[in-house]
């Protein structure tokens, strides 16, 4: 006689399958990361450039006209950024053998206060000896090597554009189909392009005010390489959480150098001050509401991506998680009671097996025509598979 495994054992091995499968996933995009992360970042720019192209449709401009120039809009601010980052880049190599004097001065003060509270001095001199602040500026060199020898990841990025940007330029016929057999996840990738355009938009925003106050600070303390800082601080911003923390390290350096402790102690202050308030308060807030994450959940992807992507996992790591949220969990009525606690929400007529699709926001995404949301549909047909 056989007996029927009990419900709780079965779901138990179900989370299992699950698990395994995840793991595996991942594993498969680990070893392919160089390939994900420029065109997950390609689609994320493009669907963030979609008004404009949506916008010039309605004034009765060509869609190829308006794709193309929704493409070189995106171009313009790759570029921008890139100019942007390879300024900074080249004045801090360019200036950090200057300052070479003053890091042995600081270095032989340092010596001398270790003395005082009884290191030994032969371990001192040995440090003293082996320290060559030339060293810094090799690293700084190579940080410069690295971020030039980035051209096969810039390639693929700019190529992406062009081809994700040719394929939206009607979508209108691959929706209906999709609304069609698959109301929820049709939904879902609509709510998923609002918000990842809202993350883009919100932290671009965020990063140059934030930017343009530490340029304040820096000028006002007489700091050297203000642009430069400020392009940090900006490019950082988008590293959720500690980005600020990365953006800070360097003109503290160079403050201290430059000038004094108390100037470095001064600026670190007013940065701490102004980044947590606008990162750790202010933006988590507008960002959680705007994207529908916590700030754990954010921290947390910011680590998860960021072993599984490498350095654009930091910056792709809220994009990434909400588009896996939007696949795995907000498509389905089943599992979309998971995204509480991502810091989603969940209606109060939702349950476990039947939900209805989830309302895109009111955000214009396609012509009149596409950017209706999507119409509600019966609990059964819903829940039902694809023929």
């Amino acid at each position: 006689m056989t007996t029927t495994p009990a419900p709780r054992a079965a779901e138990g091995i179900r989370l299992l399958y699950v698990g395994a499968a995840a793991t595996i996933c991942m594993v498969g995009v680990y070893l392919v990361h160089d390939l994900i992360a420029p065109v997950f970042l390609a689609i994320t720019l493009v669907l963030t450039a979609r008004p404009l192209v949506v916008w010039l449709n309605r004034h009765r401009v060509p869609k190829f006209l308006s794709g193309l120039i929704g493409m070189l809009a995106v171009y313009f601010a790759l570029i921008f950024i890139l100019l942007a980052v390879t300024f900074a880049v080249m004045q801090f190599v360019q200036a950090m053998p200057t300052f070479a004097p003053q890091a042995q001065n600081l270095y032989t003060q340092l010596s001398g206060l270790l003395t005082k509270l009884g290191a030994s001095q032969d371990a001192i001199q040995e440090f003293l000896r082996t320290f060559d602040f030339t060293r810094l500026v090799g690293l700084a060199t190579g940080l410069f090597g690295q971020i030039s020898g980035t051209t096969t990841f810039v390639f693929t990025l700019f190529l992406f554009v062009a081809f994700i940007a040719v394929d939206l330029m009607d979508t209108t016929e691959r929706r209906e189909k999709l609304l069609a057999v698959r109301p929820n996840l049709c939904a879902a990738l609509i709510d998923f392009s609002w918000r990842v355009r809202r993350y883009w938009v919100v932290n671009t925003l965020f990063g140059l005010s934030v930017a343009l106050i530490n340029m304040g600070i820096l000028t006002w303390l007489q700091i050297p390489l203000v642009l430069t800082w400020g392009i940090l601080s900006f490019v950082t911003a988008y590293i959720p959480n500690i980005g600020f923390i990365i953006g800070m390290v360097p003109p503290a350096l160079i403050a201290l150098l430059a000038r004094d402790w108390q100037t470095m102690s001064l600026m670190v202050a007013a940065y701490l001050v102004v980044n947590f308030i606008a990162s750790m308060i202010i933006q988590p807030k507008v960002t959680g509401e705007a994207v529908g994450l916590n700030i754990s959940t954010t921290f947390a992807s910011l680590i998860f991506w960021s072993i599984i992507i490498g350095p654009m996992g930091a910056i792709l790591a809220v994009p990434l998680t909400l588009f896996f949220k939007c696949i795995l969990f907000d498509s389905e009525g089943r599992t979309r009671w998971m995204s509480v606690f991502l810091g989603g929400s969940l209606d109060d007529d939702d349950s476990d097996d039947t939900v209805a699709p989830l309302t895109a926001p009111p955000v214009q995404d396609e012509p009149e025509r596409e950017d209706a949301p999507a119409e509600p549909v019966d609990h059964e047909e819903a829940a039902e598979p694809a023929s």
